[in-house]
């Protein structure tokens, strides 16, 4: 049956009033323990006092789940900024560009536990020493990385997984997320595709903030050897 129109106008009144004067059942007590609401989710009543303290207890653990995942991200961060600095030091010691190379892949497959890291950059003239890393500008699994990234890293829903076939090497059917890092200097651009085989190790929307960082040394690294050469 509907409320009428001066029910809920006596409903709203006490709502208000009640918002108005937290204070009145510290007045009121004896009406925590008469006042009866139902339970959430189980049906029987429970006192107004009981049903406060189930609320309280809920918003502190919901707290409590938010600063331990705020300490988790906030751990991983460190971890990351800390493989980044050693990573930055070995490519300003590389001789070689085996030497960059090498520790970018020593990063991914080693101390980011990656499946599968692909490096595609491209250079005129076609392949360079015979690196796999280097093809033609205008290679088709090149341009094609480039265009899903848009010069931005990008984490892998369905999508860009399923665009991303072909450019993960021969392990790639086991990959179950990506992310793709653009790697851009004034005359040239590449892409860095990194695959897991765990489904959440890059979700949408995951912070890109370190994959931007990482293009942007390696390509510098890359740019210095092939100035060198």
């Amino acid at each position: 049956m509907k409320q009428s129109s001066e029910e809920l106008s006596w409903e709203e009144g006490v709502a208000r009033y009640l918002r108005d004067h937290p204070d009145y059942f510290e007045r009121h007590q004896d009406l925590l323990e008469i006042l009866r609401v139902p339970h959430a989710g189980r049906g029987a009543a429970v006192s107004l006092l009981e049903r406060q303290a189930a609320v309280l207890r809920e918003r502190l653990a919901a707290k409590d789940r938010e600063r331990r995942d705020f300490l988790a991200a906030a751990r991983e961060n460190e971890a990351l900024g800390e493989r980044l600095h050693r990573l930055a030091v070995a490519l300003i010691d590389a001789a070689s560009l085996d030497d960059v190379f090498g520790s970018v892949y020593d990063l991914g497959r080693n101390q980011l536990r990656l499946d599968t890291v692909t490096i595609l950059i491209g250079v005129n003239g076609g392949p360079l020493a015979g690196r796999a890393e280097f093809v033609p500008p205008d290679d088709a699994r090149l341009r094609r990385a480039l265009a899903l990234s848009r010069g931005r890293p990008l984490c892998g829903p369905k999508a860009v997984l399923a665009e991303a076939r072909g450019l993960l090497g021969p392990d790639e059917a086991r990959v179950a997320s990506v992310a793709l890092v653009a790697l851009r200097d004034p005359v040239r651009s590449g892409v860095i595709l990194l695959g897991s085989h765990d489904r959440d190790r890059f979700p949408p929307g995951a912070g890109t903030l370190y994959l931007g960082r990482l293009g942007d040394l390696v390509m510098r690294a890359v740019a210095r050897q092939l100035d060198r050469s």
